[in-house]
């Protein structure tokens, strides 16, 4: 049996990758993140150009997914919070590299794709 050189796999991504693929999941899981809880309209404002219903949308397939939790207090009127489940924050933590690698590899793709929007000196 031969040896594989590359032991990174993508099968195990099979189960997860409809959900964390989803335009704004990355997103959405960053910026809970960032604080215990949150509600609905601050996401709507963190995360930029989203709609609410695609909003609603990734926040019931993150939740679906137990990558979020959903906590309704019975109150008037009623409040609802967003926050990361540990299998949520352990997926952001992992996601870390990823947004360091955009972060390089971005700006110099902007540089040789449109020079004027990024500051990185041809190299």
């Amino acid at each position: 049996m031969e040896e594989e050189s590359d032991p990174l796999c993508i099968c195990c991504l099979r189960g997860i990758m409809p959900t964390i693929a989803k335009k704004w999941a990355i997103c959405i899981i960053v910026e809970l993140g960032r604080r215990p809880s949150m509600r609905f309209s601050e996401m709507m404002k963190d995360c930029g150009k989203i709609s609410p219903k695609s909003l609603a949308d990734v926040l019931k397939e993150l939740q679906n997914a137990e990558l979020i939790e959903r906590v309704c207090y019975a109150e008037v009127p009623p409040r609802v919070e967003y926050r990361l489940t540990e299998h949520g924050r352990s997926l952001r933590v992992a996601i870390g590299p990823l947004l360091h690698w955009a972060k390089e590899y971005n700006l110099l793709f902007l540089s040789y794709r449109i020079p004027m929007l990024a500051k990185v000196p041809d190299p």
